[in-house]
């Protein structure tokens, strides 16, 4: 996908604006501006210019050019910059050509990763990949990171859209998600005087990742200059502005097991602040999120199978998958799959523990790890227990049947159905399916539904579905 800078566009439709040059004292906010140059602008209630980095941004708040007005340059001088104007909230799904993770975009440009494909398909329609706007490494650090998107409740794109009637209205918004990192520090001579704010975009770091680190700075007495670095390299300098953002590509290996991202502003009156961030190199101990790793029976007997599973949600390009038992490879899936499993008979004594983990390997070989799980040998076996919905969506209105199953060497001497608040729906004695009719359903949303297995010395192991409510 080509992407096109306003400041270098060559579209005949600004060149060919009708309106005459606009007086400054005519420009209210919300104007839409440009100079000699190509450019465009849109003016803030603040009284500053933000730039529209991209058309596609553009185009996600204005049809066409037609209100875009000419000023001449001195005028436009005279109007400080104010940073870059981000995506209208729920118009596009956005990600970067070196991230293979697809995020929604939330109000005052917080991105929210569409964390799978069901989720995309359901919010966005079945040619929701058709709606990815690449952007741009440079201007990817614009926006700040929210929480993931994990069920159809937690986003609506249609309301984003609505609710965001403005730039203004839009940067004005605050963002429930946390975006600045926690592990930050500041240090300054005056440090109330400026306030300096620090976000990267990685909370863990990979071989090859990009790092996109966005700095925003408050001073009253207006600001000289801002500064990124990672790990003591100069990444860019921003000159006469409350807003900085760069990236920086890590390095094919490390050295060292945390990197250090700071930013440095400083004031007209040499007034100076330092703020920075650590992020840690991803290790085994240290699981990703979308890295996914389950047990069929996490408690089994000396010698009894059971099954590990490895998988993966859209946000990671998969190359391969390993599973490792005791930190030894046992099962790989060199393949592009997003799941991987490996089943194998446990021997030992009563007691012994086994630890399971998998990697995911991306095509830009970056390794992404789970969860470290258990496997007990044990005089009983847990059941493994299987949780089934009739249908994986569902229109508004409907009901849906869940059904729950049981095994166990020793016999599964009950069965239970929960809804998501771990209420009781049904209780089955014996080992025949447990089924129950739910709903009708009319809130939309993802809706967790759990089932649990007994066996008759008393073991029980837990497991769950999702059903999504169009």
């Amino acid at each position: 996908m080509r992407h096109f800078s306003l400041i270098s566009l060559g579209l005949a439709a600004l060149f060919c604006l009708s309106a005459l040059p606009a007086k400054a004292g005519t420009l209210g906010p919300g104007t839409l501006i440009k100079g000699s140059g190509q450019a465009v602008y849109y003016l803030s209630q603040n009284g500053k210019r933000l730039v529209f980095p991209t058309e596609n941004t553009y185009k996600t708040w204005y049809s066409d050019f037609s209100g875009v007005r000419t000023i001449d340059d001195v005028q436009m001088a005279a109007i400080s910059l104010g940073g870059n104007v981000t995506y209208r909230p729920g118009v596009k799904l956005v990600k970067i050509t070196t991230d293979p993770k697809v995020y929604a975009v939330a109000a005052n440009g917080t991105l929210r990763h569409v964390t799978t494909e069901a989720l995309a398909t359901t919010l966005y329609g079945s040619d929701w990949s058709k709606k990815v706007d690449d952007v741009p490494d440079a201007f990817f650090t614009n926006y700040k990171t929210g929480s993931p998107i994990v069920s159809v409740s937690d986003y609506d794109p249609s309301q984003a859209t609505t609710q965001a009637t403005s730039i203004d209205v839009d940067k004005a918004t605050v963002s429930t998600f946390p975006s600045d990192n926690q592990n930050t520090t500041s240090t300054s001579s005056n440090a109330d005087a400026i306030d300096l704010k620090l976000v990267s975009d990685k909370t863990t770091l990979h071989v090859n990742d990009t790092v996109g680190l966005n700095a925003t700075a408050a001073y009253a007495k207006g600001m000289r200059l801002i500064t990124l670095f990672f790990d003591d390299k100069l990444v860019t300098t921003c000159n006469f502005t409350t807003l900085c953002s760069g990236s920086y590509k890590v390095p094919g290996s490390f050295d060292k097991t945390t990197y250090v991202a700071k930013a440095i502003a400083q004031g007209i009156d040499m007034t100076e602040v330092t703020k920075t961030v650590n992020i840690p190199v991803a290790t085994s101990t240290s699981p990703d999120q979308g890295a996914l790793i389950t047990i069929d029976q996490p408690v089994i007997r000396p010698g009894q199978f059971t099954g590990i599973t490895v998988e993966t949600d859209l946000g990671i390009d998969v190359k391969n998958i390993t599973i490792y038992v005791n930190g030894n490879a046992h099962k790989g899936c060199d393949y592009p799959g997003r799941s991987c499993k490996w089943s194998e008979a446990f021997t030992g004594t009563v007691g012994t523990v086994y630890t399971a983990q998998g990697t995911i390997t991306d095509i830009l070989g970056r390794v992404y790890y789970t969860a470290i799980k258990t496997i007990t040998l044990s005089d009983n076996d847990v059941p493994a227990v299987q949780v089934l919905a009739a249908k994986p969506w569902i229109y508004a209105g409907e009901t849906v049947d869940i059904t729950v199953s049981g095994s166990d060497q020793d016999g599964t001497a009950s069965t239970d159905v929960y809804d998501a608040n771990h209420k009781l729906l049904k209780h089955c004695d014996g080992a025949a399916l447990c089924i129950v009719t739910t709903g009708p359903w009319t809130q939309k949303g993802t809706i967790t539904f759990y089932g649990k297995a007994t066996d008759p010395l008393g073991a029980t192991n837990e497991n769950s579905t999702t059903v999504t409510v169009q």
